[in-house]
């Protein structure tokens, strides 16, 4: 799987509060029920984690598919009500029947689930109001400070992080409640789409579309390590934050590189799966930190994904989202059965567990070596597109009349070496220019054009003409407020 590392010409990202709050929480959630919750639900309630994932599983399901044909039904301050009201009260029906056995404690888990998983799905629309350099950033710092929480927590009273277990998906969905609200007006002025594209060939969920099965195996190594149950120590928690802390700084540095931090991850479970066999007893503890740490750079690059899918998307991001995250959900599922099933084995034969684990990781080796060959996730989601109707016009972000866009595309040309032919191209792309109208304004053809187009992409580092009219609108002598629909933009250049 190539890296296709994603440059960006971005200066230093600025701070969003409203987007690192957003990701803290949604990190906080998913560690507070990985080291509290799930250790003591598991022991009572065998069928908790597979019931809440299913459904999760159905609500996202059902958001992606109205999202992406019917977006005029889903109306802002109903759904985030909902949430709120699915999180508070699943939280508190499901901590006061934790201790018996019944319909309401699961009642009750599916209820905070799905008041998550809309949570998880505003979280990366919001942080899908940034550029890629700024997702990284927003969402590696939040992992690293949510997790060193979650690690003073277990000298807490239990109280702490059951508190962050109801709240961390209502203050989320608050929080995001802004940006939910452009990106379902934008879903719904969008025309309705016949599916939901995410790159081609294929389609979301199809088994013929690499980024959905990539998805899918991913998360199934999350799921894998939920499996394993290590007794939460400090030592634990300070090796797996330099882990992710030293792989986060190597792939983020200078560029968003998913890939490295994809690959990195999967290495890293394979290692704690390969030293699992019970007679590497002294090992226990590397196979903890290596399941652990694994799993948290696996949860940040699901983050970060979907974030960029929102990101690129033209109609809000909604579709996209919860479909890509009923695909991780289904994934995790996965996994936590599969670790099921050698857990089963074990008890029969540890030698025959041990084998079985070996050649689950061989098969998921297989998949990235075969399987994913040419694919990149950067690449994958720098082209992620909604499909619209052929004539219908793509709404796109063209610069403010105050916006000084001949000073800023001189600049530019010669800060980048652009040749004067590139020049004039980029001129007619930041005012929003598609295809067809540069080949009647330049008088060239169409294939001409998309050549001038990929050098220019190449050489500032951009992957849509919406990144190119943010970056001269940054460029521009003249400053101008940053449009708060920015997230609409990007469109291909085929007419």
């Amino acid at each position: 799987m190539p890296r296709g590392k994603v440059t960006s010409a971005d200066p230093a990202p600025t701070w969003d509060k409203r987007a690192f709050l957003c990701a803290l929480m949604v990190f906080l959630y998913t560690f507070v029920l990985d080291d509290f919750v799930l250790p003591v639900s598991n022991g009572l309630h065998p069928l908790m984690f597979e019931v809440t994932t299913v459904g999760g599983v159905g609500f996202l399901a059902l958001i992606g598919l109205l999202a992406s044909r019917r977006p005029d039904v889903l109306d802002n301050d109903w759904l985030n009500g909902c949430a709120v009201t699915c999180s508070l009260a699943g939280a508190f029906v499901a901590l006061e029947s934790v201790g018996a056995p019944g319909p309401l404690y699961y009642l009750g888990s599916v209820l905070v689930d799905v008041g998550f998983e809309w949570a998880l799905v505003v979280a990366c629309l919001t942080l899908g109001e940034l550029r890629l350099r700024a997702i990284c950033a927003h969402a590696g710092v939040a992992a690293l400070v949510a997790y060193g929480g979650t690690a003073l927590m277990q000298y807490l009273l239990l109280a702490v992080p059951l508190a962050c277990y109801g709240l961390a998906g209502p203050v989320a969905v608050v929080v995001a409640a802004p940006s939910t609200r452009r990106r379902l007006a934008a879903a719904a002025a969008a025309p309705p789409l016949a599916d939901v594209s995410v790159t081609r060939p294929g389609v979301l969920p199809s088994l013929t579309n690499l980024l959905f099965v990539s998805i899918v195996v991913l998360m199934s190594a999350f799921g894998y390590s939920l499996g394993y149950d290590a007794h939460a120590t400090m030592p634990l928690f300070l090796v797996v934050m330099a882990v992710f802390a030293l792989v986060w700084v190597a792939a983020t540095w200078r560029s968003q590189d998913l890939d490295l931090v994809y690959k990195v991850a999967g290495i890293i479970v394979l290692f704690g799966m390969f030293v699992s066999h019970p007679g590497m007893g002294s090992f226990a503890g590397l196979q903890a930190a290596a399941l652990k740490a694994g799993a948290l750079l696996v949860y940040y690059v699901e983050v970060v994904l979907y974030a960029g899918m929102a990101a690129r998307s033209r109609s809000g991001g909604i579709a996209l989202v919860a479909l890509a995250n009923a695909a991780s959900l289904l994934g995790i599922l996965l996994g936590s059965e599969v670790h099921g099933g050698v857990q089963l084995v074990a008890t029969f034969s540890e030698n025959a567990a041990y084998l079985l684990t070996v050649t689950i990781a061989c098969a998921f080796v297989a998949f990235i070596v075969l399987a994913q060959r040419g694919f990149s996730l950067n690449r994958a989601v720098a082209e992620i597109e909604d499909p619209a109707p052929d004539g219908v016009p793509v709404p796109v972000v063209v610069p403010a009349p105050a916006v000084d866009l001949r000073g800023a595309c001189a600049a530019l040309a010669e800060e980048y070496g652009l040749t004067p032919r590139e020049s004039e191209v980029l001129g007619l792309l930041v005012k929003g220019y598609g295809t067809a109208r540069m080949e009647e304004a330049l008088v060239i053809s169409r294939n001409t054009v998309k050549t001038h187009v990929r050098h220019i992409y190449a050489k500032l580092g951009c992957h849509s003409q919406q990144e190119l009219i943010d970056l001269a609108e940054k460029s521009s002598p003249v400053a101008s407020p940053e449009s708060p629909h920015s997230f609409q933009g990007d469109i291909t250049l085929e007419g």
